[in-house]
């Protein structure tokens, strides 16, 4: 990925040109930001062969389920961000679910899509509150049991489920910690067994509902 002390490469995806070149324009005024606009379903050869740091896309736009979306362009190591025209609950989570590290209607204003790209880039993950929030009150109309938090949880456990909702890798956990990536993912494995956790999916709705993940209030443009 390209050194943050240089400008972020973006690709803007998008399947309306005349917004996925503004996009790209109003980002390429700010010297942090290196914008390219690429039209959805051309020019996909370029995608895989550029490095880019954050790769927009509207999974709405596309037949394709998000899972696939991450399987064809998560490969060159750029973090995924949804910029989407849907405010749908399910297509978020399956985002979430599917390793994209920022989701977000096309509805926040500019400063908030320059934050979230920020964010993703140096690793972190960026859920609009529009989401964030449908994904707390899911939780809290379900009356399951991982809706409430289980204080058994060792001070290892808590610290590894924080940094998996955080989108940090076994890898990197256990460089924090100095342990190995098995025994980070005994942490991750126990933590979550006990929270009836099942996947990075719910670990990350959870962490979202017990404030874990911080997310920015969506406002209009």
């Amino acid at each position: 990925m390209t050194s943050l002390s240089l400008r972020m490469s973006i690709a803007v995806i998008d399947a309306n040109p005349l917004l996925a070149d503004g996009i790209s324009a109003l980002l390429g005024q700010d010297s942090s930001f290196a914008a390219r606009a690429i039209i959805l379903g051309e020019n996909a050869d370029q995608i895989w062969k550029t490095g880019f740091d954050v790769i927009m896309i509207d999974p709405a736009q596309t037949n394709m389920p998000p899972v696939e979306i991450a399987r064809d362009l998560g490969d060159n190591g750029a973090a995924l961000v949804a910029y989407s025209s849907s405010h749908s609950m399910d297509l978020a989570s399956a985002c979430i679910a599917a390793g994209f590290r920022g989701v977000l209607p096309k509805t926040v204003s500019f400063e908030v899509l320059k934050a979230a790209l920020v964010t993703t880039a140096q690793g972190g993950i960026f859920i609009d509150a529009v989401f964030s929030g449908a994904i707390a009150r899911k939780l809290a109309v379900e009356e399951s049991p991982r809706a409430t938090p289980d204080h058994r949880l060792s001070e290892r456990e808590l610290f590894v489920l924080k940094s998996v909702a955080h989108g940090k890798s076994m890898k990197e956990i256990g460089k924090e910690l100095a342990l190995s990536y098995k025994t980070v993912e005994t942490y991750k494995a126990r933590g979550s067994s006990k929270l009836n956790l099942s996947g990075r999916r719910q670990i990350v709705e959870f962490a979202i509902a017990q404030g874990w993940v911080e997310s920015s209030r969506a406002e209009a443009v």
